[in-house]
């Protein structure tokens, strides 16, 4: 018998020289509250401030379409910032790790599989998500 399945999905877009300007004026206490440690060493890793705000930008928006996926969106029942967190694999593609409220709300939703994609252009950065439920 094949398993009954769900999709639920999110996206979301963010203005990259919002993220530049905290780059660029050294706002730690905005980088840290947002991204994990793993996080900001892949995007401090970037040689320039222009491609650490693209990398910065398109995990904001990874953290906020996965919110938007789980159905909770970030900062609100118990869903924190470092409870989503973009990883790469060996070929450097994209994927979520969650833990802590989003974690528990993702099995809640009796969620399968979690898939995200990236991507910035034209001072944009975007991501979208993708969760299959088994229900």
């Amino acid at each position: 018998m094949i398993p009954k399945m769900d999709v639920r999905c999110g996206i979301d877009i963010v203005d990259i020289s919002r993220i530049l300007k905290k780059v660029n004026d050294g706002n730690a206490p905005f980088i840290n509250k947002c991204f994990t440690e793993d996080e900001i060493k892949y995007c401090e890793s970037a040689n320039n401030a222009d491609k650490k705000a693209e990398r910065y930008a398109a995990r904001f928006a990874a953290k906020e379409a996965v919110g938007k996926a789980l159905g909770t969106g970030l900062m609100s029942e118990g869903v924190g910032m470092h409870d989503i967190e973009v990883i790469k694999d060996e070929r450097g593609t994209p994927g979520i790790r969650l833990s802590g409220g989003a974690l528990k709300h993702a099995n809640e939703l009796g969620m399968s599989s979690i898939s995200i994609s990236l991507s910035h252009d034209g001072g944009v950065a975007a991501a979208y998500c993708v969760m299959l439920l088994e229900k």
